[in-house]
């Protein structure tokens, strides 16, 4: 208790003008945001030594609960040189000592830093908040909740800088960064003054922070069939509207993309991907006049957009019968298209 009557004075002094009951409130958001974040104590092969990382509680079912950490915490290389899950990871909730076995969620997703671990239902606490999640706006003050060396559930704050990276990644946006961030707030949840997740830390560098944008995260849980319903829907407003808006047109695409294929559609296909290149384009098209039938499905998607340009991500399948010969069907693997918006209308520009 004593830790925030300080934090609460604090918060008085440095908002000066800031009324007492308003200092009060934003304490009150931060021991609740204290309670759904969890330790992960990390155990790698051939490795004495443990790591610390932070998750944040994102969902249930009826049998597990579900949390949200860096993928780089949870990872490793096996001897091939293959991202793999680490061997032993355990769970700590800040209630309790104790420690619980966690499993690392069979999917991740490196390029994003995300990954997802999971414990029996019966092990979770009882009445942890539910979290609001919303987008990062510029000069916003954050804070990052981890474990670093000085201490567990320890707060680093700063402010959101840019909306992208200084690499123009659109996954992330960047914010600054004080002393205290350091090794153990990777996972960690990034909460704005009045509780809001904003995202997850991921990277940091001498004067800022990296942090996986809230937007992103949920979507490729839900991709996952991840449940999410700790996080609370986010109100409505014109910029939300507009950016689901774009998904939803972005998703339609895919699906033509999708249809043109199964529907051996040349035309079809080249009305939404205008200018593929030409050995592309005549590959296709021999593919298509060879096939008896085609099928194909692209699963686990995950739209990433600006409003302008947009990356979808996701798992490609075909199975593909001849005209001539033994059918031949494809494992799924990685497929990621490029997409621009003009005039209002969403266009590919490149598959991959």
């Amino acid at each position: 208790m004593k830790m925030w009557q300080r934090l609460v004075c604090h918060i008085i002094v440095a908002v000066g003008l800031f009324p007492f009951s308003a200092a009060l409130a934003q304490s009150d958001h931060m021991e609740a945001q204290l309670d759904v974040v969890v330790k992960l104590r990390i155990h790698r092969t051939m490795q004495a030594t443990e790591e610390t990382a932070a998750g944040i509680f994102v969902g249930r079912d009826r049998q597990n609960a579900y949390f949200i950490t860096a993928c780089h915490a949870v990872t490793q290389k096996d001897g091939d040189g293959n991202v793999v899950r680490v061997y032993s990871v355990q769970l700590q909730f800040r209630s309790s000592p104790q420690n619980f076995k966690a499993l690392v969620f069979e999917r991740y997703e490196p390029e994003l830093d995300l990954a997802v671990v999971q414990i029996p239902l019966a092990n979770m606490p009882q009445g942890l908040p539910e979290i609001t999640r919303k987008d990062a706006n510029l000069g916003v003050p954050i804070h990052v909740i981890g474990h670093p060396v000085a201490g567990d559930w320890s707060f680093a704050a700063g402010t959101v800088q840019n909306l992208t990276t200084p690499t123009g990644d659109i996954h992330h946006f960047m914010t600054s960064r004080d002393t205290a961030l350091a090794e153990g707030h990777s996972g960690g949840p990034v909460f704005d003054s009045q509780g809001a997740f904003l995202g997850m830390h991921t990277a940091s560098g001498p004067s800022y922070g990296i942090e996986a944008k809230s937007a992103e995260i949920v979507n490729q849980l839900a991709a996952w069939h991840v449940p999410t319903n700790n996080l609370s829907t986010v109100l409505p407003d014109a910029g939300n509207a507009n950016l689901q808006a774009d998904r939803d047109a972005i998703n339609g695409v895919i699906d033509a993309y999708v249809a043109s294929y199964d529907q051996k559609d040349a035309k079809a296909l080249w009305r939404i991907w205008p200018n593929p290149p030409a050995k592309t384009k005549a590959a296709i098209e021999d593919y298509f006049g060879n096939a008896q039938s085609i099928a194909m499905k692209v699963t686990d998607r995950r739209v990433e957009t600006n409003g302008t340009n947009a990356t979808v991500m996701g798992q490609s399948s075909q199975e593909f019968r001849p005209k001539n010969g033994s059918p031949q069907k494809s494992p799924e693997s990685p497929i990621t298209l490029e997409l621009e918006k003009g005039n209002g209308t969403w266009l590919i520009t490149l598959v991959r």
